[in-house]
């Protein structure tokens, strides 16, 4: 198999993941590095599937309303469409971008002078542009050689910040599909390939690599100057490809996310950030040498948010992607 399939191939999902506010609104924080050597063009089209219908206070499971607010949260079912696409300029650097749709459906309980009402959204729209550069400090000449490249991004305010329900209110800051802020992120990748063992097929062995991968997001003022929390993912993981056409991946992925400074929202600070551990096995199937299709699960093993949030059983993904030369 080509180089540039071993970089980081199948340890794919979102370039970033976003756990923001007590509404819930998410996507998967999963690992999605993949570089391209010169002339390389990489296309990913993949659909998410989150429900958060789980209510945690800190690191226990709770109920709806447990602490007292001016509303209290039921659920956030997030389904996100992504299409994303990376070139390599040279063997060394190469750019790509994530450009998501979103569709997202949210109840909470609203308490206004002794009354008490059901309020929904359902509502879908473009997110905000992913843009990110790679660039290979080490690149190997072999398979059986370390890879470490750095990475840095910016997420650009191009998504829709205006939703509103049946009723005309406009949905919180927090569940729109764009955030109205210009982010920064940076971040590293590092592959070593560790061992190689026997596949299902004679005489044929496949690499058992160490992945890790570091990302930082910096957070900008958006939509009533709300600012999401800076956040911090690190994943560590592998990929096992068995036989020619099937492959296993392993993800252990831990997410740290300060509190958000919500402006003139009136959203309860205390309600925002905290910290998320997941496993996230998945399995590739490659139709052919440039074309595979992929999918994963990831299942919460520790969560431990600020204040009362929702939180979902378990996410998934499932996509397909393709690898061609334009050179």
């Amino acid at each position: 198999m080509k180089l540039k399939l071993f970089l980081f191939a199948a340890l794919t999902i979102t370039l970033i993941g976003k756990t923001n506010a007590s509404c819930g609104s998410s996507n998967c924080p999963l690992y999605n590095f993949h570089y391209n050597l010169e002339g390389g063009l990489h296309l990913r089209l993949y659909t998410e599937y989150i429900n958060q219908d789980k209510i945690y206070l800190g690191s226990k499971l709770s109920t709806i309303g447990t602490v007292p607010e001016e509303h209290d949260e039921v659920n956030t079912l997030n389904s996100i469409t992504a299409f994303q696409a990376g070139y390599g300029i040279s063997n060394r650097l190469d750019i790509g971008f994530v450009l998501p749709y979103v569709h997202r459906e949210h109840n909470h309980i609203h308490h206004e002078n002794g009354q008490t009402n059901l309020e929904n959204w359902n509502f879908s729209g473009i997110g905000d542009i992913l843009l990110t550069g790679n660039y290979a400090v080490i690149l190997p000449s072999m398979e059986k050689e370390i890879f470490f490249g750095i990475t840095a991004g910016v997420k650009l305010p191009s998504g829709v910040t205006n939703s509103v329900n049946a009723e005309g209110e406009t949905a919180e800051v927090t569940i729109q599909p764009g955030t109205g802020s210009i982010d920064e992120i940076i971040g590293a990748n590092f592959r070593y390939p560790l061992f190689t063992i026997q596949t299902t097929e004679k005489d044929v062995y496949s690499a058992i690599p160490l992945i890790i991968g570091v990302s930082y997001k910096i957070s900008g003022k958006g939509t009533d100057d709300y600012k999401f929390g800076n956040s911090l993912l690190v994943t560590a993981g592998t990929n096992y490809q068995f036989t020619k056409t099937a492959g296993l991946t392993l993800q252990f992925n831990v997410r740290n996310q300060d509190y958000a400074d919500t402006g003139t929202t009136g959203e309860p600070s205390a309600n925002t950030g905290g910290t998320w551990m997941y496993l996230s096995p998945g399995l590739n199937l490659n139709f052919t040498d440039n074309i595979a299709l992929f999918g994963i699960i990831q299942l919460p093993v520790y969560i431990n948010v600020h204040g009362l949030q929702q939180a979902s059983s378990f996410n998934a993904q499932i996509g397909i992607s393709a690898n061609t030369t334009l050179l």
